[in-house]
């Protein structure tokens, strides 16, 4: 005999539930979460939990420390990002894969310096393709711009705005 762990009925069918309407109703009220948590209890005391008392090396304090300070070399020779660095980097795989999708990289751009420019916009602007991918334009440095975030929101995907807004990325990086 088994407990339908909805109603709590005794039945000997094949499933968990005792019938369809038990197995198909997704509310759980106070009472059933109650009983369920504590036949789960009864359970974990016979059996192992597979989180609790995992085989496997105990590390000390002065090994946490040697890992701590192995962590921070890593990344002191690799290069810690700031939260700037890391949102521009994320700007730039994004217009990397919608660029990759619509094939509108160019073979001759330079990525590094695309990057580059990503990580410079200044605050409240958005890097703009002068000419949209959407309309047929590469995602190569010559395509981009600076424009600020609404003006770039209402651009969309026309050539309508208001260019005495746009800031040239080489006025920025010299």
């Amino acid at each position: 005999m088994k407990d339908c762990p909805k109603c709590g009925v005794q039945h000997n069918k094949n499933g968990t539930y005792c019938s369809r309407q038990c197995a198909n109703s997704r509310t759980w009220t106070d009472e059933i979460n109650k009983r369920r948590s504590k036949s789960l209890e009864k359970y974990y005391e016979n059996n192992s939990h597979h989180l609790k008392g995992k085989s496997g090396r105990k590390h000390s304090e002065e090994d946490k420390d040697l890992i701590r300070e192995k962590v921070l070399e890593y990344w002191d020779l690799v290069g810690r990002k700031t939260p700037k660095q890391m949102a521009a980097l994320n700007k730039f795989h994004v217009h990397n894969y919608r660029a990759r999708k619509r094939d509108a990289t160019c073979p001759t751009a330079d990525l590094k310096l695309i990057k580059l420019i990503m990580e410079k916009c200044p605050a409240g602007f958005e890097v703009d393709h002068i000419v949209s991918i959407s309309k047929g334009g590469k995602h190569h440095e010559d395509n981009l711009q600076y424009l600020p975030a609404m003006e770039n929101r209402r651009k969309n995907n026309k050539d309508v705005y208001d260019e005495s807004l746009a800031i040239k990325w080489q006025d920025v990086i010299k």
